[in-house]
């Protein structure tokens, strides 16, 4: 007798855009679930292929098509659990249609929901979270080491679409405490496990080996042998904070003897801006001209990926640059606005390697909270 054949599994998260991070948290999902092809779902129609993420589907598209057959459907890790619509589709738009739409809306909170509700089809105020009642007949629905460290800040209508879809899942998991206790005092229990992306040496060896091993890696080398890699968000590009950053990657980087090699952990919108990036590198030359500094040219997934495993150290905003960094015995210091940010709260509870951690942008060296600090100490 024939045994029945496995629900169909679809993969649903925020790989529908170019974000390092979701990219690498598929290709994780993927893997955790070996000898079962998954459909890779998002809110819009995307191919991130030739950036090493998925051909990815609509939801709305895949439960028309497939409602009629038992399925799993895998929430995906990242700071799903708190992704606003507005957010969502912001960051589904190309960078200069996303800076119109902000401009246009950024002040009127009734239009932008309904402009959002149209672009992603769903009235639903977090999109990235779907459960029962909503799935089909026959669909089952769990959350893997999800974010969300902003829940206490969201409105009350959020708050009960986060309740009905979780509270009626299989299984929740999250990737931080504070997420962990957020959602404990909404009435529902998750297990705390670690992000997937800290097991990439583990699943992705191999073909980051081969990456490192190659052609433009041994460039690199000859120019540089040994690098610190760094990125920094586009919100983080007023010219203070740059040449704050500036200075502390000069500093690690002649404590280290390394160059600087700088790239983009993200082209969508609200990620990071190739423009930023030079002008932090102008700001860098002029303090360490001395020092070898240029860009990365490739935004694909695993290169980015063999830039940080070989690097001698991390230095960035991107979560996820931190969390594959470290996963390599990488040192690794993530920049934050404040306490409490998502990966500062996904450090306080995951420590990395010695001398990793997160700073906040206002305790950066040679801030103005930081020399104050230098003073009361000296004082």
């Amino acid at each position: 007798m024939s045994s029945p054949s496995p629900r169909r599994l679809i993969l649903f998260g925020a790989f529908d855009r170019h974000n390092f991070g979701d990219l690498l948290l598929g290709h994780c999902a993927a893997a955790a679930c070996s000898g079962r092809e998954p459909i890779f779902a998002g809110l819009a129609t995307r191919d991130l292929r030739a950036w090493g993420g998925h051909a990815v589907r609509p939801l709305a598209e895949i439960i028309a098509a497939h409602g009629a057959e038992p399925a799993e459907l895998v929430h995906v890790g990242g700071e799903i659990l708190t992704t606003t619509a507005w957010e969502a589709a912001v960051m589904l738009q190309t960078p200069q249609a996303a800076q119109r739409v902000i401009a246009r809306l950024d002040r009127d909170p009734v239009t932008r929901r309904a402009w959002a509700a149209g672009c992603l089809g769903t009235p639903r105020q977090l999109p990235y979270v779907f459960g029962l009642p909503d799935l089909p007949a026959g669909w089952s629905s769990r959350f893997v080491a999800a974010g969300g460290v902003a829940i206490a800040g969201l409105p009350a209508a959020a708050v009960d679409e986060l309740r009905a879809a979780l509270g009626r899942a299989e299984a929740v998991s999250v990737r931080d405490r504070r997420t962990q206790a957020a959602l404990a005092g909404i009435g529902v229990q998750a297990s705390l496990v670690q992000d997937p992306a800290a097991q990439t040496p583990t699943l992705f060896g191999d073909p980051i080996a081969a990456r490192l091993a190659g052609e433009g890696f041994a460039r690199l080398r000859r120019r540089q042998p040994r690098w610190l890699a760094l990125q920094l968000a586009a919100a983080w590009g007023d010219d203070a904070t740059l040449a704050l950053v500036a200075q502390a990657a000069v500093a690690e980087a002649r404590a280290r003897d390394a160059g600087i090699v700088l790239f983009c952990a993200g082209r969508a919108p609200w990620h990071d801006d190739p423009a930023v990036l030079e002008r932090l590198l102008s700001h860098i030359r002029r303090l360490a001209p001395e020092l070898a500094a240029a860009r990365f040219a490739s935004d694909e997934l695993f290169d980015l990926c063999a830039l940080l495993a070989g690097s001698c150290f991390y230095l960035g905003t991107s979560l996820h640059g931190w969390i594959v960094a470290t996963s390599f015995g990488v040192p690794a210091r993530c920049l934050v606005d404040k306490a409490g940010d998502k990966a500062a709260a996904y450090i306080d509870t995951w420590p990395g390697p010695a001398g990793s951690g997160w700073m906040a942008r206002a305790a950066m060296p040679g801030s103005p909270l930081e020399q104050a600090l230098q003073q009361g100490a000296a004082g």
